[in-house]
């Protein structure tokens, strides 16, 4: 079986990971139900975007530990840093859900090349 090389640019702009055309979105929180140039389908069936909450839980603590790193270095006290870091979660709530979901069918095609 031959692998088309995982492309992190179509991954950054939430593109196919088929094809890197069409976007990956259908809205805020809506995941579009094929991609329109090759037909991959983004919508399997129920559950199989539950294994992304993994993806999404490394990403939080990333950033998380990022925002308290940078918090605490630029002096403020320990409360100070987790409403730093619980803030910035709480803005990058969508992209860590678009990113996390993104990411777990880029892995699915990858490794599982299934359409």
């Amino acid at each position: 079986m031959s692998f088309k090389p995982w492309s992190v640019s179509s991954l950054l702009h939430l593109q196919c990971p088929a094809c890197g055309a069409n976007s990956f979105r259908n809205g805020f929180f809506r995941t579009a139900k094929t991609c329109g140039a090759c037909g991959h389908l983004f919508e399997r069936e129920s559950g199989f975007y539950a294994g992304a909450v993994y993806p999404m839980y490394a990403f939080a603590v990333v950033l998380g530990g990022l925002c308290i790193v940078l918090a605490y270095l630029a002096g403020c006290s320990f409360n100070e840093c987790l409403i730093a870091a619980g803030l910035a979660l709480v803005l990058a709530s969508p992209w860590l859900f678009w990113y996390s979901r993104l990411f777990f069918i880029h892995t699915n095609h990858r490794f599982f090349g299934n359409s």
